[in-house]
C-alpha cells in the first residue's frame, strides 16, 4: 500500500469531517431560522425540519435500492438506521452531556407516535413482506402525523421564549437548510468511504468495516446535527431529531419504495437479528423519554449494546 495514496485518504476524510460539521452548523442556522419565522418551537422544528430531513439519504438510497430490484435493502435500511439512531447517537449525546433532560413536549406529541410508527412497522415486516396496501397504510398515517404536528400543536401554547423568538421568514434559511444538507450527504460519504479505505489499508478486517460502514453512513447527517445542537445547547432540537428521524424512516423510508414497487422483501438477517435489536432499543427511548431524562453512565451502556450489536451482526454475516 502507498503511503501516498494512504495520506491522501487520510487528508479526504479529515476534509469530509469538516464538512460535516460545517454542513450541520449551517444546516442549524437555517432550520433554526426557518422554524422560528413558522412560529414552531425549538422541539418541532428538531422533529420536523431536522428529523426528516437528516433522513433523507435513508429515502434516497431505499428508493434507488426499490427500483433496482434489491428490495430487501429497504427494511434492512430503517431497521438499522433506527437502531444506530437511538444506541449510537443518544449514546454518544449523553456522554457529551452529563445528562439530557426531555421536556414535556415530548410525553404529548412524540413519544406517543414514535411508539405508534414503531408498532406498526414491526408488524408490517413480521410476515417477511411488506406490500402496497400496508406501504399506503404507513404513509397514511405519517400524513395524519404531519397534520397533527403542522394544524393541531399550533393550537397549543407556545412558551414565552418561543413567542420572543419569533422572526421574519427570509429565503436565506431555506438556502441554508438545502446547502446544509448537500454538505452533509456529501461530507457522509466521504467520510465512511475513506475510513473503509484507511481501515482495509491497516489490516482491519473488510467484513466488519463493510457493516458498520453500512449500518452508520446515512446516519451520520443526524450524528452531526445532533451534536452541534447539543454543543450549542439546543437539546430539544436534537431530541427531536432523533424521535423525527425513526418515525420518518419507519413510515415514509418504508412506505414510498414499497408503493413504488409493490412489494418489499424483508431478510433473514433483519428478521432473526435485527428485528429484536431494534425493538430492545426502542424500548430504552421510551423509558429514557417517560423518565425525561438520558443520564451519562446510559448513554455508556448504549453505545455498549451498540458494539455488541455489531459484533453479533458480523458473526451473524
Amino acid at each position: 500500500m502507498s503511503l501516498v495514496l494512504l495520506a491522501q485518504w487520510i487528508i479526504i476524510f479529515v476534509a469530509a469531517l469538516y464538512t460535516l460539521i460545517k454542513g450541520a452548523d449551517v444546516f442549524l442556522a437555517g432550520a433554526k431560522q426557518f422554524g422560528r419565522a413558522m412560529g414552531m418551537s425549538s422541539f418541532i422544528v428538531g422533529v420536523l425540519i431536522v428529523g426528516m430531513c437528516t433522513s433523507l439519504p435513508e429515502l434516497a438510497s431505499s428508493i434507488a435500492g426499490a427500483l433496482a430490484g434489491q428490495t430487501s435493502i429497504v427494511v434492512a435500511n430503517v431497521v438499522g438506521s433506527n437502531i444506530t439512531n437511538i444506541l449510537l447517537i443518544v449514546g454518544v449525546l449523553a456522554l457529551f452531556s452529563t445528562r439530557i433532560i426531555i421536556k414535556q413536549e415530548l410525553l404529548k406529541t412524540e413519544l406517543p407516535i414514535f411508539c405508534i410508527a414503531t408498532a406498526l412497522f414491526v408488524m408490517t415486516i413480521l410476515d417477511g413482506t411488506v406490500d402496497r396496501l400496508e406501504s399506503l397504510l404507513l404513509l397514511t398515517t405519517f400524513g395524519a402525523y404531519i397534520w397533527y404536528l403542522l394544524v393541531e400543536a399550533k393550537n397549543g401554547e407556545d412558551s414565552v421564549e418561543d413567542k420572543a423568538s419569533r422572526e421574519k421568514f427570509e429565503w436565506s434559511s431555506v438556502v441554508y437548510i438545502v446547502f446544509g444538507i448537500v454538505a452533509l450527504i456529501v461530507g457522509a460519504k466521504f467520510t465512511v468511504d475513506m475510513a473503509v479505505n484507511i481501515a482495509s489499508a491497516l489490516s482491519v478486517p473488510i467484513g466488519l468495516v463493510s457493516i458498520t460502514a453500512v449500518a452508520i453512513r446515512t446516519s451520520l447527517p443526524e450524528l452531526f446535527v445532533s451534536i452541534q445542537a447539543i454543543r450549542t445547547k439546543q437539546v430539544d432540537l436534537a431530541i427531536g431529531n432523533i424521535f423525527g428521524s425513526n418515525v420518518f424512516n419507519a413510515l415514509v423510508v418504508t412506505g414510498v419504495p414499497g408503493l413504488l414497487v409493490g412489494s418489499l422483501i424483508v431478510d433473514e438477517v433483519v428478521l432473526e437479528l435485527g428485528l429484536a435489536t431494534m425493538i430492545v432499543a426502542s424500548i430504552i427511548l421510551f423509558v429514557s423519554g417517560l423518565a425525561k431524562q438520558v443520564m451519562r453512565w446510559e448513554g455508556f451502556m448504549m453505545l455498549v449494546f451498540f458494539v455488541f450489536f455489531m459484533l453479533k451482526l458480523a458473526v451473524f454475516i
